[in-house]
């Protein structure tokens, strides 16, 4: 008889904190998703500026530019720029089905 009062505001007190934690983790899945729907926006320049550095790095080799930026060393490759602007791409299309998907 003397335990019902404890055992209803430990309940209580345990629910309250569920509540917490539920609105909590829903608040992050909120937050994660916009975060990755702007991430996926923001990918999109950066996946058009790989594939310009591809096409320059391509341009110099073939000698109808005087100079590109990395004169020597792997990043002077235009297949380097290209795998690199292909993972981009991938990456953002991935992000982007992701965060639309989950609408």
């Amino acid at each position: 008889m003397r335990t019902e009062p404890a055992r209803a505001w430990v309940l209580g007190t345990v629910q309250g904190a569920a509540d917490v934690f539920v609105r909590a983790g829903e608040w992050a899945v909120d937050t994660a998703q916009q975060f990755g729907a702007l991430l996926s926006a923001l990918m999109a320049p950066a996946v058009v500026s790989v594939y310009a550095f591809a096409l320059w790095s391509l341009a110099a080799n073939l000698g109808w530019t005087n100079s590109f930026v990395f004169p020597a060393g792997p990043l002077s490759n235009w297949l380097i720029w290209l795998g690199i602007a292909i993972l981009v791409h991938v990456a953002a299309n991935v992000l982007q089905r992701h965060t639309q998907g989950e609408k």
